[in-house]
């Protein structure tokens, strides 16, 4: 077997023999290489190196009854002295099988004192030895895994009628509840309302429609992705009727206006239009709002139909005199 020293001379002699420059320079670099090689083999032969390490961690649980609210813990860091072969293995994750961590009940606890796994870490490094642990614990968040029932309502602002149509039925979403499961804390944190967008606008027909859930927050799952939403619409009818206006609280029968009538325009669905009714709005004068400079009242509607809406009446005042 050839020594390093006979390897060396013959470098020695390429070097010197006449050559081009690429040649000596190849010569130089390899050179470097095989020395660099020779005092890294050297150094790693000692055996009194401290390093740290970050030795791997594996936390086990229940995951059908519980859930991590935040990643795990996968390092633990120790400071360690051994050989440089040794440390060289550890520190690319040779030779070190995961510590286990089994928690019965993590929920009740969300740390671990890492003094407690020196018994075990100890076998594992061997012959490195450990001088002691970086960190005092290792925190977590794991919380029970809990399912509640959510009612769900529409959003109101994410429908919008066309200007003749009224929603005529109750809204009806069905299912009209879902199921959530996740974190504890969290689910019992959240409103027990979920408010869905339809994001329907200009309806003017009937509605029944499958409509997309809002998503679940994180790291909570959802029992359903859509639900089906319908009701009934009617359309508005346009009615203009000429009221006969009241005078109200005028101090005797011998007061008069120029104007005895008033046109009242208003909307009401077709479903509840009587043409025979003329008692849905009553139109007043009322004297004690009277403007003494000119005579003049302005007119008051009263609605006496709940169900009529947009009304607007012409005139909107009249002027008042007494008959001597």
């Amino acid at each position: 077997m050839i020594s390093a020293e006979d390897i060396i001379e013959r470098l020695k002699k390429s070097f010197y023999t006449p050559s081009s420059k690429d040649e000596k320079f190849k010569v130089v670099a390899l050179c470097i290489v095989i020395s660099t090689t020779f005092w890294f083999f050297s150094a790693l032969n000692k055996d009194d190196y401290i390093s740290q390490i970050n030795y791997p961690l594996a936390i086990e649980f229940d995951q059908n009854e519980y859930i991590a609210t935040r990643d795990l813990p996968s390092r633990i860091p120790i400071e360690v002295t051994g050989g440089g072969w040794d440390l060289m293995t550890r520190s690319f994750g040779f030779n070190m099988s995961p510590v286990i961590v089994s928690l019965n009940q993590p929920d009740k606890v969300n740390y671990l004192m890492t003094s407690s796994l020196r018994g075990q870490l100890t076998p594992r490094l061997d012959p490195v030895v450990i001088n002691f642990i970086l960190s005092d614990s290792i925190t977590f968040d794991i919380q029970k895994k809990v399912s509640r029932t959510f009612k769900l309502s529409l959003d109101p602002s994410s429908i919008s009628m066309d200007d003749s149509y009224r929603i005529a039925s109750p809204i009806v979403i069905a299912p009209d509840t879902v199921v959530w499961t996740g974190p504890e804390r969290i689910i019992k944190d959240l409103d027990r309302v979920i408010y869905v967008e339809a994001n329907i606008t200009g309806i003017d027909r009937d509605i029944k429609e499958e409509i997309d859930l809002p998503k679940a927050p994180s790291l909570i799952k959802s029992q359903l992705a859509s639900a089906m939403i319908s009701f009934e619409v009617v359309r508005l009818l346009d009615v203009n009727d000429n009221i006969k206006i009241d005078l109200v609280n005028f101090p005797d029968s011998l007061w008069t206006s120029d104007i005895t009538q008033a046109a009242v325009l208003y909307k009401i669905a077709e479903t509840y239009f009587d043409v025979t009714d003329s008692a849905r709005v009553r139109v007043i004068a009322d004297y004690t709002t009277m403007n003494p400079a000119d005579s003049t009242l302005l007119l008051k509607v009263i609605i006496q139909d709940e169900r009529i809406e947009q009304v607007q009446v012409s005139p909107i005042s009249i002027r008042v005199f007494k008959n001597e």
